[in-house]
């Protein structure tokens, strides 16, 4: 499914509010989900000069509360209503709302948020340029870090992953390297750490 494709589907209420149970209900959602927010707090905590947190797409707003909870004043924005609707309702201390927004147009200045955090969403963009948009708005917006998920072919699951999906005859864009990555993020005006 391309990405145009995908932006609609999520827009669909049934669509959001069986999300956040089919990805991270379970042993294994439950797993994941425990990593990303170990993730994203250690990534946050370093150099600990980050208080703002944008958090896009925040879907259901599962890093919402971890990142409230951490001291972290965070909004969560997403071009989903009906995803978001599907979460808690903001308003608890540190909650800054949610705001709808498409990725590639964030309708916040530059440099007003100290971080944003994009957790499984970077490879669903299987358009070069969209990519570079969204990349460059979340530099944009970021005074401080960007930290995105990116899947990664030379790793093993990578590897597996692009196999399995050739085997079912899925097309779309293949998951880049470390250098790939590195490249990409560079022309986006970004740098990778880590």
């Amino acid at each position: 499914m391309r990405y145009g494709e995908k932006k609609r589907r999520y827009r669909d209420a049934s669509v959001a509010g069986r999300y956040e149970r089919v990805r991270f209900s379970g042993l294994l959602g439950g797993v994941k989900a425990a990593r990303d927010e170990r993730l994203v707090l250690g990534l946050l905590a370093e150099p600990g000069d980050v208080r703002t947190v944008l958090d896009l797409p925040c879907g259901t707003g599962r890093l919402l509360e971890p990142l409230r909870r951490a001291g972290f004043r965070v909004v969560g924005a997403d071009v989903s209503t009906q995803m978001m609707a599907a979460g808690p309702a903001p308003g608890a201390p540190g909650d800054l709302g949610r705001v709808q927004a498409d990725a590639e147009r964030l309708p916040f200045a530059d440099a007003s948020l100290d971080a944003v955090v994009s957790l499984r969403f970077l490879f669903h963009v299987d358009e070069p340029a969209a990519r570079e948009r969204v990349l460059r708005e979340l530099g944009r917006v970021a005074r401080r870090r960007v930290v995105v998920q990116e899947r990664d072919r030379s790793t093993p699951r990578g590897r597996r992953r692009a196999r399995a999906a050739g085997a079912r005859g899925e097309r779309g864009r293949a998951a880049p390297t470390r250098d790939e990555v590195a490249d990409e993020l560079a022309r986006c005006g970004l740098r990778l750490v880590r």
